[in-house]
């Protein structure tokens, strides 16, 4: 049938064009007599047995070389995985924290940092589907204490059924040289099967400078030690401003009032010792300047004291991940 139309198509043109084949067997000379004119183009055709084109992941700004691109990588092989798998189909995924084999990726929380950087790219992929990271770190914690710290596939496999996933992700970095290694495997939860692995070396000086930016810990020693310095501070520094607020405008107020009572009660010493017939009434003036004087630093006290007591009891230890780069664009913070 498309060798029939071609055949017509061609005769359709001869019979419009009936000099074009005399004019291309014409010798090469005449060609420079006079120009011929520029031939239409035409659009090529696509085989309709073609394979689809392969769809471009999101864009992204990572310089070439650096831990993002690495990363981005990794998401790849993995995400191209589970759309060939998942025949268009949206895929439920859970992706827990990475296993750090080396004492300073320990130290520096690369595993969970590994875990946030591959679920944030993940997030950007059309089909793909992620568990809340507070539901996973919750599951994941339980099951660590039972497998002495290192999650099997067939646990990330339970992990999944848990969750709700369809499939869940095992990682682990590993140092190799002035490299870190980030290992990927995607586990099905059915099955515990794994169903692909991929891994990417990236910069081990760049990850830890990553690192640095975006893992903050934060401690109850560190809120009671803030508050220590500055009442308030610490209530400020775990995330509860207006208490931080409402300690630092007391302490404020009470060291304002006490530094206002104390030059009131020198200016009235003062007018008293003049020993002038009118000054008599200045030294009782005085005297309650520095009562209050007394009371002020007392109840500043009083406040400081509260302050860190609060801070510290009010606070947590938590190690904070804010990993830029979500589906819209702003950072996506996660805890544990």
């Amino acid at each position: 049938m498309n060798h029939s139309a071609s055949v017509i198509a061609s005769l359709a043109l001869l019979a419009v064009a009936p000099g074009a084949l005399a004019a291309d067997a014409a010798p090469a000379k005449a060609a420079s007599a006079k120009a011929a004119p520029a031939e239409a183009a035409t659009p090529k055709a696509v085989s309709a047995d073609a394979p689809p084109a392969k769809a471009a992941s999101p864009a992204t700004k990572d310089v070439p070389g650096s831990v993002q691109a690495g990363v981005q990588s990794l998401c790849d092989a993995l995400a191209d995985h589970l759309a060939a798998k998942s025949g268009g189909s949206f895929q439920r995924l859970a992706v827990l924290p990475f296993e750090a084999t080396d004492g300073e990726a320990k130290s520096k929380s690369l595993g969970q940092l590994s875990a946030d950087l591959l679920s944030t790219r993940l997030s950007l992929r059309p089909g793909i589907l992620q568990v809340e990271r507070q539901r996973i770190g919750s599951v994941v914690g339980e099951l660590q204490r039972s497998e002495k710290g290192e999650v099997s596939p067939e646990g990330a496999a339970s992990v999944g059924k848990l969750l709700g996933a369809s499939q869940v992700i095992l990682g682990s970095i590993s140092v190799a040289g002035s490299q870190y290694v980030l290992n990927a495997r995607l586990v099905d939860a059915e099955t515990g099967k794994v169903l692909t692995a991929a891994d990417q070396a990236v910069s081990r000086e760049g990850f830890i400078e990553l690192s640095e930016d975006m893992v903050e810990t934060k401690s109850r020693g560190g809120a009671a030690l803030r508050s220590v310095a500055v009442t308030g501070w610490g209530q400020i520094y775990n995330g509860d401003t207006v208490r931080g607020i409402g300690y630092l405008a007391l302490g404020g107020g009470l060291a304002a009032g006490a530094v206002a009572s104390a030059v009131l009660g020198m200016q009235a010493q003062d007018e008293y010792l003049t020993n002038e017939p009118g000054a008599v009434g200045s030294r009782k003036d005085a005297n309650a300047h520095y009562d209050r004087v007394n009371y002020a630093l007392a109840g500043l006290g009083v406040t400081w004291a509260a302050s860190i007591i609060d801070a510290y009891f009010t606070g947590r230890d938590v190690t904070l991940f804010n990993v830029p780069g979500g589906a819209d664009g702003a950072t996506v913070g996660s805890g544990r």
